[in-house]
């Protein structure tokens, strides 16, 4: 962000009249969109300092991680202990039939 305002005087604003609907003349500007970078934060994984785009986007590779698409996470909450459930009592069940069958009747 300081790169941006130590350019602040170089910005060249276009600046564009034209007539509103109520027939005054109005002037629109526009200048360069900026957006900022991402905050730092501690990496969940590794606790490494994660700072800015970048390395977000670097750290998300290196892990084999995405960000999570649109309604994802409210699926997740809405469904997941259910799956999670399921999954569980595949499991008991499965080992359950693996005990069973070793047990000599």
């Amino acid at each position: 962000m300081s790169a941006y305002k130590d350019n602040y005087d170089k910005i060249t604003w276009d600046r564009t009249s034209y007539d509103n609907p109520r027939g005054k003349s109005r002037q629109r500007v526009a200048g360069p969109y900026v957006q900022g970078d991402y905050k730092s934060y501690e990496c969940p994984i590794t606790g490494d300092l994660i700072d800015g785009k970048r390395e977000h986007a670097q750290n998300l590779e290196k892990h084999g991680c995405r960000v999570h698409e649109k309604g994802e996470f409210e699926d997740v909450k809405q469904h997941g202990r259910q799956r999670y459930e399921a999954e569980l009592d595949r499991a008991i069940d499965k080992a359950a039939e693996a005990a069973a069958r070793e047990i000599d009747w």
